[in-house]
């Protein structure tokens, strides 16, 4: 717990409002009981995590820097990744990570994930959790290409 506290440190006021609603599920559950207690120490309850997230300041920067597209916070990470989803794209590059894995050799890109909200900036693999409406809409979609191709 304590290096989450030391993270949860680091945050100010609105990107802690958008980790309390986007990323405090995603933890186990004594450690939600812990990050719940940090919060009311810092005297976020549900109400004022909503008011924080609808006044956030930081939504009208116009600073160039990089942002995530969500909770407007610096604090985003960057890994490379193995580049596997190179099928069906269009263009010089998709080509050439093609030929590439083909011939076995691997392809990296920048997989861009939020820190505070864990909003997916950049997802070369299209690996990112979908929601509900969306995995709906899909199953739908092949459901009905599934009849056509009959």
């Amino acid at each position: 717990m304590s290096r989450i506290r030391d993270f949860l440190n680091e945050l100010d006021d609105y990107e802690l409002a958008y980790f309390a609603k986007f990323k405090l599920l995603t933890y186990m559950k004594v450690t939600q009981s812990g990050i719940k207690e940090y919060l009311a120490e810092r005297n976020l309850n549900e109400s004022k995590i909503d008011k924080l997230i609808s006044e956030n300041p930081k939504s009208k920067l116009n600073d160039g820097k990089k942002r995530c597209e969500r909770c407007y916070s610096e604090k985003i990470r960057s890994n490379k990744v193995e580049w596997t989803n190179t099928g069906g794209g269009i263009g010089i590059k998709d080509e050439i990570a093609t030929w590439d894995a083909i011939g076995g050799r691997v392809t990296y890109k920048d997989e861009v994930i939020c820190n505070v909200c864990g909003f997916w900036l950049e997802d070369p693999n299209q690996e990112k959790p979908l929601p509900t409406s969306k995995k709906i809409l899909n199953g739908i979609w092949e459901f009905i290409i599934g009849i056509l191709s009959r």
